[in-house]
């Protein structure tokens, strides 16, 4: 039988696991991202039925009440999560400002070819 933070924690990451589903239907998140949140869910939701898997957690953290290696958890995954993205971030930042910077000399280019057809139909 479950106790009530374990059932509120599997109802959750069920909640997280149907909006990751969803957001993926409707396009609005990526496969290759909504792996990480899936992981995240399933692990979740794992942890409180299998409830020798979560005391040994629990023991392996040292925390006192299993179910509260849940939190702990759910904490570690959302930070493993939070890497990953600002890596994505980072990577994404980069290539925008060489994008911008690609536009700008291919602006300039544009400007000194236009300027020099200029030259040549004044002449």
């Amino acid at each position: 039988m479950l106790d009530k933070l374990s059932l509120s924690v599997l109802v959750s990451a069920v909640g997280v696991l149907l909006v990751v589903f969803e957001l993926v239907r409707r396009r609005k998140l990526e496969e290759g991202y909504s792996l990480l949140w899936l992981a995240a869910g399933l692990l979740l939701v794992v942890l409180p039925i299998a409830r020798g898997a979560l005391d040994r957690v629990a023991a392996a953290f040292g925390v006192a009440y299993p179910p509260s290696a849940l939190f702990l958890v759910g904490f570690l995954a959302i930070t493993i999560i939070l890497l990953y993205f600002s890596t994505v971030i980072s990577r994404l930042a980069r290539q925008n400002r060489e994008a911008a910077q690609r536009i700008g000399l291919l602006q300039w280019r544009l400007g000194e070819l236009e300027r020099r057809l200029a030259e040549r139909a004044d002449r």
